[in-house]
Protein backbone atom coordinates (compact mmCIF):
# COMPACT_ATOMS: atom_id res chain seq x y z
CA UNK A 1 0.00 0.00 0.00
CA UNK A 2 1.66 3.55 -1.13
CA UNK A 3 2.35 5.61 1.97
CA UNK A 4 0.19 8.79 2.74
CA UNK A 5 3.92 10.34 2.60
CA UNK A 6 3.99 9.40 -0.74
CA UNK A 7 3.72 12.73 -3.35
CA UNK A 8 1.61 10.98 -5.70
CA UNK A 9 -0.29 9.86 -3.08
CA UNK A 10 -1.00 13.17 -1.95
CA UNK A 11 -1.34 14.55 -5.39
CA UNK A 12 -4.39 11.81 -5.78
CA UNK A 13 -5.98 12.67 -2.18
CA UNK A 14 -5.80 16.21 -3.20
CA UNK A 15 -7.78 15.75 -7.00
CA UNK A 16 -10.35 14.03 -5.04
CA UNK A 17 -10.64 16.64 -2.25
CA UNK A 18 -10.74 19.07 -5.21
CA UNK A 19 -13.64 16.90 -6.64
CA UNK A 20 -15.45 16.74 -3.48
CA UNK A 21 -15.37 20.81 -3.34
CA UNK A 22 -16.46 20.96 -7.04
CA UNK A 23 -19.79 19.21 -6.30
CA UNK A 24 -20.67 21.62 -3.25
CA UNK A 25 -19.15 25.23 -3.95
CA UNK A 26 -19.00 25.40 -8.17
CA UNK A 27 -22.46 24.01 -8.56
CA UNK A 28 -24.27 26.86 -6.90
CA UNK A 29 -22.48 29.66 -9.20
CA UNK A 30 -22.42 27.41 -12.58
CA UNK A 31 -25.10 26.39 -14.81
CA UNK A 32 -25.70 23.30 -15.69
CA UNK A 33 -25.69 21.74 -19.73
CA UNK A 34 -28.38 19.56 -20.59
CA UNK A 35 -28.14 15.78 -19.81
CA UNK A 36 -26.80 13.22 -22.23
CA UNK A 37 -28.51 9.87 -22.20
CA UNK A 38 -26.30 6.55 -23.21
CA UNK A 39 -27.88 3.14 -22.96
CA UNK A 40 -25.38 -0.58 -22.51
CA UNK A 41 -26.65 -3.77 -22.18
CA UNK A 42 -25.30 -5.94 -19.88
CA UNK A 43 -21.79 -7.40 -20.43
CA UNK A 44 -21.64 -4.82 -23.22
CA UNK A 45 -19.30 -1.11 -23.39
CA UNK A 46 -19.81 2.52 -23.41
CA UNK A 47 -18.20 5.55 -24.03
CA UNK A 48 -18.35 8.87 -22.04
CA UNK A 49 -18.04 11.52 -24.04
CA UNK A 50 -16.98 15.05 -22.49
CA UNK A 51 -17.16 18.44 -24.13
CA UNK A 52 -13.17 19.02 -23.79
CA UNK A 53 -11.73 22.15 -25.44
CA UNK A 54 -8.59 21.29 -27.11
CA UNK A 55 -7.49 25.12 -27.95
CA UNK A 56 -7.12 25.09 -23.76
CA UNK A 57 -4.79 23.00 -21.52
CA UNK A 58 -6.79 20.41 -19.51
CA UNK A 59 -6.03 20.77 -15.54
CA UNK A 60 -8.00 17.75 -15.05
CA UNK A 61 -10.95 15.95 -16.21
CA UNK A 62 -13.21 13.76 -13.48
CA UNK A 63 -16.36 11.22 -14.63
CA UNK A 64 -18.13 10.64 -11.54
CA UNK A 65 -21.45 8.77 -10.46
CA UNK A 66 -22.79 10.97 -7.22
CA UNK A 67 -20.21 11.79 -5.66
CA UNK A 68 -18.38 8.63 -6.54
CA UNK A 69 -15.14 8.83 -8.24
CA UNK A 70 -15.33 6.86 -11.33
CA UNK A 71 -11.95 7.78 -13.25
CA UNK A 72 -10.22 10.46 -14.54
CA UNK A 73 -7.41 12.58 -16.23
CA UNK A 74 -4.96 14.84 -14.35
CA UNK A 75 -2.14 17.10 -16.14
CA UNK A 76 0.04 15.43 -13.04
CA UNK A 77 -0.38 12.33 -14.40
CA UNK A 78 -1.78 10.55 -11.43
CA UNK A 79 -5.66 10.32 -10.63
CA UNK A 80 -6.30 8.46 -7.70
CA UNK A 81 -5.64 4.25 -6.94
CA UNK A 82 -9.31 4.13 -6.29
CA UNK A 83 -10.52 3.69 -10.15
CA UNK A 84 -13.28 1.31 -11.11
CA UNK A 85 -11.54 -1.97 -12.33
CA UNK A 86 -13.94 -1.90 -15.38
CA UNK A 87 -12.95 1.81 -16.64
CA UNK A 88 -10.14 3.25 -18.96
CA UNK A 89 -9.49 7.02 -20.06
CA UNK A 90 -8.06 6.81 -23.59
CA UNK A 91 -5.93 9.93 -24.59
CA UNK A 92 -8.72 11.11 -26.48
CA UNK A 93 -9.97 12.05 -22.70
CA UNK A 94 -13.06 9.51 -23.37
CA UNK A 95 -13.89 6.98 -20.89
CA UNK A 96 -14.70 3.37 -21.48
CA UNK A 97 -16.70 1.36 -19.38
CA UNK A 98 -17.02 -2.23 -19.90
CA UNK A 99 -18.19 -5.70 -18.41
CA UNK A 100 -21.33 -3.83 -17.55
CA UNK A 101 -23.58 -4.66 -15.33
CA UNK A 102 -27.22 -3.23 -14.05
CA UNK A 103 -25.98 -1.65 -11.25
CA UNK A 104 -23.96 0.83 -13.58
CA UNK A 105 -27.05 2.60 -14.59
CA UNK A 106 -27.62 6.28 -13.30
CA UNK A 107 -26.83 9.58 -13.41
CA UNK A 108 -22.73 10.58 -13.70
CA UNK A 109 -21.48 14.06 -14.10
CA UNK A 110 -17.95 14.79 -16.21
CA UNK A 111 -16.18 17.72 -14.04
CA UNK A 112 -13.46 19.69 -16.23
CA UNK A 113 -11.38 22.74 -15.11
CA UNK A 114 -8.48 23.96 -17.77
CA UNK A 115 -4.76 25.27 -16.40
CA UNK A 116 -4.95 29.01 -15.60
CA UNK A 117 -8.80 28.83 -14.78
CA UNK A 118 -9.59 29.37 -10.96
CA UNK A 119 -13.06 27.56 -11.40
CA UNK A 120 -14.33 24.40 -13.18
CA UNK A 121 -16.22 24.45 -16.43
CA UNK A 122 -20.56 23.99 -16.17
CA UNK A 123 -20.78 19.96 -15.31
CA UNK A 124 -21.75 17.86 -18.26
CA UNK A 125 -24.78 15.23 -17.20
CA UNK A 126 -24.67 12.05 -18.47
CA UNK A 127 -27.65 9.23 -17.63
CA UNK A 128 -26.44 5.89 -18.24
CA UNK A 129 -29.14 2.95 -18.67
CA UNK A 130 -28.22 -0.30 -18.91
CA UNK A 131 -30.59 -2.96 -20.02
CA UNK A 132 -30.68 -7.13 -21.21
CA UNK A 133 -32.58 -8.81 -24.13
CA UNK A 134 -35.15 -11.25 -22.13
CA UNK A 135 -34.63 -14.50 -23.55
CA UNK A 136 -36.95 -16.24 -25.99
CA UNK A 137 -39.61 -17.85 -24.03
CA UNK A 138 -39.92 -21.27 -23.71
CA UNK A 139 -43.68 -23.08 -23.46
CA UNK A 140 -44.59 -25.52 -21.43
CA UNK A 141 -47.71 -27.52 -21.73
CA UNK A 142 -49.80 -29.61 -19.27
CA UNK A 143 -53.07 -31.03 -19.82
CA UNK A 144 -56.11 -32.42 -17.69
CA UNK A 145 -56.27 -35.93 -19.77
CA UNK A 146 -54.07 -37.50 -22.02
CA UNK A 147 -56.14 -36.91 -24.89
CA UNK A 148 -56.42 -32.90 -24.40
CA UNK A 149 -59.88 -32.74 -24.50
CA UNK A 150 -60.79 -30.65 -21.33
CA UNK A 151 -58.19 -28.16 -20.18
CA UNK A 152 -55.09 -27.37 -20.32
CA UNK A 153 -52.31 -25.32 -18.00
CA UNK A 154 -49.27 -23.49 -20.25
CA UNK A 155 -46.37 -22.07 -18.51
CA UNK A 156 -44.29 -19.53 -20.44
CA UNK A 157 -40.87 -18.47 -19.15
CA UNK A 158 -38.31 -16.12 -19.67
CA UNK A 159 -34.71 -14.62 -18.12
CA UNK A 160 -32.05 -12.98 -18.27
CA UNK A 161 -33.62 -9.90 -19.06
CA UNK A 162 -33.99 -6.18 -17.43
CA UNK A 163 -35.68 -4.22 -16.80
CA UNK A 164 -38.68 -6.15 -15.32
CA UNK A 165 -41.22 -6.57 -17.54
CA UNK A 166 -44.94 -8.60 -17.79
CA UNK A 167 -45.29 -11.34 -20.46
CA UNK A 168 -48.52 -10.96 -22.89
CA UNK A 169 -49.98 -14.33 -23.60
CA UNK A 170 -50.78 -14.14 -27.38
CA UNK A 171 -54.13 -16.47 -27.31
CA UNK A 172 -57.70 -16.50 -28.98
CA UNK A 173 -60.52 -17.96 -26.79
CA UNK A 174 -61.20 -19.02 -23.20
CA UNK A 175 -57.62 -18.39 -20.97
CA UNK A 176 -57.41 -16.94 -17.63
CA UNK A 177 -53.90 -15.99 -15.58
CA UNK A 178 -53.85 -18.39 -12.85
CA UNK A 179 -49.93 -16.84 -11.73
CA UNK A 180 -47.27 -14.39 -12.58
CA UNK A 181 -43.77 -14.59 -10.87
CA UNK A 182 -40.55 -12.74 -10.89
CA UNK A 183 -36.90 -13.74 -9.53
CA UNK A 184 -34.03 -11.85 -9.30
CA UNK A 185 -30.97 -13.52 -10.38
CA UNK A 186 -28.29 -11.97 -7.39
CA UNK A 187 -25.53 -11.80 -9.69
CA UNK A 188 -26.57 -10.39 -12.19
CA UNK A 189 -29.60 -8.37 -10.66
CA UNK A 190 -31.57 -9.67 -14.08
CA UNK A 191 -34.80 -11.57 -14.29
CA UNK A 192 -36.71 -14.42 -14.69
CA UNK A 193 -40.01 -14.52 -15.74
CA UNK A 194 -42.78 -16.59 -15.87
CA UNK A 195 -46.37 -16.70 -16.41
CA UNK A 196 -49.11 -19.82 -15.92
CA UNK A 197 -52.61 -19.79 -18.25
CA UNK A 198 -55.27 -21.83 -17.65
CA UNK A 199 -56.82 -22.79 -21.47
CA UNK A 200 -60.53 -24.05 -21.30
CA UNK A 201 -60.15 -26.86 -24.33
CA UNK A 202 -64.13 -27.02 -25.06
CA UNK A 203 -63.79 -24.75 -27.88
CA UNK A 204 -61.27 -27.53 -29.36
CA UNK A 205 -58.08 -27.25 -31.38
CA UNK A 206 -55.79 -24.10 -30.52
CA UNK A 207 -52.51 -22.97 -30.94
CA UNK A 208 -50.64 -20.17 -28.78
CA UNK A 209 -47.95 -18.12 -28.07
CA UNK A 210 -46.38 -15.54 -25.42
CA UNK A 211 -44.26 -12.49 -25.66
CA UNK A 212 -42.05 -10.52 -23.83
CA UNK A 213 -40.57 -7.76 -24.48
CA UNK A 214 -40.12 -7.76 -28.24
CA UNK A 215 -39.41 -11.42 -28.09
CA UNK A 216 -41.85 -14.02 -29.17
CA UNK A 217 -41.98 -17.54 -28.41
CA UNK A 218 -42.93 -20.36 -31.16
CA UNK A 219 -46.43 -20.92 -31.96
CA UNK A 220 -47.43 -24.22 -29.77
CA UNK A 221 -50.16 -25.91 -30.24
CA UNK A 222 -52.72 -27.28 -27.05
CA UNK A 223 -56.04 -28.78 -26.61
CA UNK A 224 -55.23 -30.94 -30.06
CA UNK A 225 -56.70 -34.13 -29.28
CA UNK A 226 -53.54 -36.90 -29.47
CA UNK A 227 -53.32 -39.26 -32.41
CA UNK A 228 -54.69 -42.29 -31.52
CA UNK A 229 -52.09 -44.02 -32.93
CA UNK A 230 -49.62 -41.93 -30.94
CA UNK A 231 -51.38 -42.20 -27.77
CA UNK A 232 -52.39 -46.01 -27.77
CA UNK A 233 -49.04 -46.79 -30.54
CA UNK A 234 -46.64 -48.40 -27.06
CA UNK A 235 -49.38 -50.59 -26.82
CA UNK A 236 -50.56 -51.55 -29.95
CA UNK A 237 -46.63 -52.14 -30.92
CA UNK A 238 -46.08 -54.16 -27.50
CA UNK A 239 -49.02 -56.41 -28.83
CA UNK A 240 -48.14 -56.85 -32.35
CA UNK A 241 -44.67 -57.79 -31.60
CA UNK A 242 -46.04 -60.05 -28.97
CA UNK A 243 -48.36 -61.69 -31.79
CA UNK A 244 -45.07 -61.78 -34.59
CA UNK A 245 -43.20 -63.61 -31.64
CA UNK A 246 -45.81 -66.14 -31.19
CA UNK A 247 -47.27 -66.88 -35.04
CA UNK A 248 -42.81 -67.11 -35.76
CA UNK A 249 -42.44 -70.14 -32.82
CA UNK A 250 -45.80 -71.89 -33.82
CA UNK A 251 -44.40 -71.78 -37.53
CA UNK A 252 -41.27 -73.21 -36.41
CA UNK A 253 -42.66 -75.44 -34.32
CA UNK A 254 -45.03 -76.90 -37.10
CA UNK A 255 -42.21 -76.73 -39.54
CA UNK A 256 -40.19 -79.18 -37.33
CA UNK A 257 -43.00 -81.01 -36.34
CA UNK A 258 -43.48 -81.77 -39.95
CA UNK A 259 -40.20 -82.76 -40.80
CA UNK A 260 -39.64 -84.84 -38.52
CA UNK A 261 -43.01 -86.56 -39.40
CA UNK A 262 -41.57 -86.71 -43.10
CA UNK A 263 -38.00 -88.45 -42.02
CA UNK A 264 -40.12 -90.97 -39.88
CA UNK A 265 -42.49 -91.78 -42.64
CA UNK A 266 -39.44 -91.69 -44.92
CA UNK A 267 -37.74 -94.20 -42.65
CA UNK A 268 -40.98 -96.42 -42.54
CA UNK A 269 -41.06 -96.90 -46.32
CA UNK A 270 -37.31 -97.56 -46.71
CA UNK A 271 -37.94 -100.39 -43.87
CA UNK A 272 -40.89 -101.79 -45.22
CA UNK A 273 -38.90 -101.10 -49.08
CA UNK A 274 -35.61 -103.37 -47.47
CA UNK A 275 -38.29 -106.16 -46.33
CA UNK A 276 -40.19 -106.39 -49.71
CA UNK A 277 -36.49 -106.93 -51.36
CA UNK A 278 -35.28 -109.38 -48.75
CA UNK A 279 -38.05 -111.69 -49.07
CA UNK A 280 -37.99 -111.41 -52.84
CA UNK A 281 -34.58 -112.00 -53.11
CA UNK A 282 -35.39 -115.20 -50.69
CA UNK A 283 -38.34 -116.75 -52.96
CA UNK A 284 -35.90 -116.50 -55.82
CA UNK A 285 -33.69 -118.38 -54.24
CA UNK A 286 -36.02 -121.09 -53.30
CA UNK A 287 -37.06 -121.51 -57.03
CA UNK A 288 -33.68 -121.55 -58.58
CA UNK A 289 -32.75 -124.59 -55.48
CA UNK A 290 -36.04 -126.23 -56.32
Amino acid sequence: MASRCNPHFLIGRLSLQLLVLTMTWPSAVTESAALIQLRGEVGGKVTFHCPVDKKQTLEFLYFQKGETFVNGYHASGNVSTQTWENTRVDLDKTLLMYNLKVSHSGDYQCIIQYSGKWRVEPEIHLHLNVTANYSKPTLKVHCSDENHHFSCLVNCTSHGGYPATEVTWNIPGSMKVVNNSKMTDPDTTTFHISSIAFVNCSDGKLSLSCSVGDVSSEMRPVCTPKDPLVTRGPNVIAAAICAVVVVSIMAAVLGIWHCKKGQRRAKVAGSQENEWRKQSSMKSRSLLEG
